[in-house]
Parts: C-alpha cells; sequence; structure tokens
C-alpha cells in the first residue's frame, strides 16, 4: 500500500508540473504571439526582451527507462518572458519564436535519444541525457544570439528560422502529441 501511495504521489506531482497554468507547450500549430509575453519588465533590463524556454522531463523509473515511461515537453514560460514596449515588431517575434523552436529540436533529440536506448552500446541514464539535451539547447541559443546580433540581424533570424523549421522536421517522428491545456 505504502507504494502506491508513492506512485500515486508521484504521478500527482509530476502531473501538476506539466500542466502548469503560467506555460504554454510547444505546438506547430500554435507560435508564439505578444499576448504570450505576460512577464513584467525588469528596471535594470538591458536588453528589449527576453524568453525563457523549458524543456521538461520525467520518467517513472530511470532504471528501466524506454519511450513507453518517459516524457518530455517544451514549454514557454508565459510569466518569466517579456519584451520592452515598443519592441513588439514581427522580426523579433521570429526571433523569439526561434529559440522556442530550439527547444523542442532539442526535446525531440532527447526523445529520439530516449527510444534508441536498446541500440546504444554505452547506455547513459536519463538524467544525463536531460542534460545533455538542456546544454544543447542552451549552446544553440547561445549562438543563435551571437550571429543574430540579439533579434537586431533579420537576415540571420530569418536563416535560423527555416534551418531549425528544417531540422523539426526531420524529427517529426519524435514529437510530442499535443497537449490539452486544462482550464
Amino acid at each position: 500500500m505504502k507504494k502506491i501511495f508513492i506512485l500515486f504521489s508521484l504521478l500527482c506531482g509530476v502531473s501538476s508540473l506539466f500542466s502548469q497554468n503560467d506555460t504554454l507547450h510547444w505546438s506547430a500549430g500554435k507560435p508564439l504571439t505578444w499576448n504570450d509575453f505576460k512577464g513584467d519588465v525588469p528596471d535594470t533590463a538591458t536588453v528589449d526582451g527576453s524568453v525563457e524556454v523549458k524543456i521538461l522531463a520525467s520518467c517513472k523509473n530511470e532504471a528501466k527507462y524506454s519511450s513507453s515511461n518517459t516524457y518530455v515537453v517544451t514549454v514557454f514560460d508565459w510569466g518569466n518572458s517579456w519584451v520592452k514596449p515598443k519592441m513588439d515588431s514581427d522580426i523579433y517575434l521570429k526571433y523569439f519564436q526561434v529559440m522556442f523552436d530550439i527547444g523542442e529540436l532539442y526535446s525531440r533529440k532527447l526523445r529520439k535519444s530516449i527510444k534508441e536506448i536498446k541500440d546504444d552500446p554505452y547506455p547513459v541514464t536519463f538524467n544525463e541525457k536531460c542534460s545533455a539535451a538542456k546544454i544543447g539547447q542552451m549552446d544553440r541559443v547561445k549562438q543563435f544570439k551571437k550571429e543574430s546580433k540579439n533579434g537586431a540581424f533579420e537576415a540571420a533570424i530569418t536563416r535560423w528560422y527555416d534551418n531549425v523549421k528544417t531540422e523539426l522536421t526531420e524529427l517529426d517522428a519524435f514529437k510530442q502529441a499535443p497537449v490539452k491545456v486544462s482550464k
């Protein structure tokens, strides 16, 4: 009975983690809009806007993880994403969309690596795979920010947008089923 209670508690906690009302789950059919930026602009802001994109992952049993007992989702944190007034241009929105798409790209890469665990002669733990995906995401976003000059270089933003969309398409087999938002 104790094991059932612990499992139930864990599942409830993970469920609430993934159904937060202050996040937007990545969806090909629902690109970002300026209404998704609900955070307050910090008084000390040195940039024109900021987004917080997270890869959330859970595993029921890490010792025997497989795609059947893992869950990976990309979320956009509304409350911590903001833009300064009068900076809400189409290209700047595309800049932030690329960051959201990069998060989804690394979620798909994580799902793929989990699915292919049986073929891995040197398997690593679930947490190591998650960490690698998050580091890959951060490195890729850092490179994007550098090349786009923090959203100021339109040609770089457009090139990255197209390239990341292509990479997402190549990993379509590893996209997450749409998540229904609870009301």
